[in-house]
């Protein structure tokens, strides 16, 4: 599996970064596929509401709006255009997923309500400037593995 990132978001995920400073932030990643197991993480959504230090908790609200917003930006085309998965920041750890992640991850793609065949976890920090980033796959089959990411400059 691979994720490409444009440059752009790279930026976004940056400022969003420096921002946020000590505490985890994240969202949720859509974007578009390009052939079986390639992906571009277009879109980066970021939730309005940090976490603490160590932890991250998703707002359901904030997400449902905000996936709602990028249906209907591309047409609904859910084929080409769909949710990838959920992004965070570990400003203070490895970019590496921690048990509470992987089980949280694992139950997202075991529910009943999820309609997709993986989810990704990206997880990223500053190291200096530069943004650190580890992604992973999760089905619902219970297989995870590392994915790889690519940034674009485009």
């Amino acid at each position: 599996m691979k994720l490409t990132i444009p440059l752009e978001q790279v930026a976004s995920l940056r400022t969003a970064l420096e921002k946020a400073g000590v505490k985890e932030i994240g969202g949720q990643i859509y974007g578009e596929q390009i052939a079986p197991s390639d992906f571009i993480g277009s879109d980066f959504t970021f939730q309005k509401r940090p976490g603490t230090i160590s932890r991250f908790f998703v707002d359901l609200v904030q997400a449902a709006t905000d996936a709602l917003a990028f249906f209907d930006r591309t047409r609904h085309q859910y084929t080409r255009f769909n949710y990838i998965g959920e992004w965070h920041s570990h400003p203070s750890f490895a970019v590496r997923p921690s048990s509470t992640d992987v089980q949280t991850m694992r139950e997202l793609v075991a529910s009943q309500n999820f309609d997709g065949q993986f989810a990704l976890l990206l997880i990223c920090k500053l190291a200096g400037k530069t943004v650190e980033l580890g992604g992973w796959l999760f089905d619902p089959e219970g297989q995870e593995f590392p994915i790889l990411i690519e940034v674009r400059n485009e």
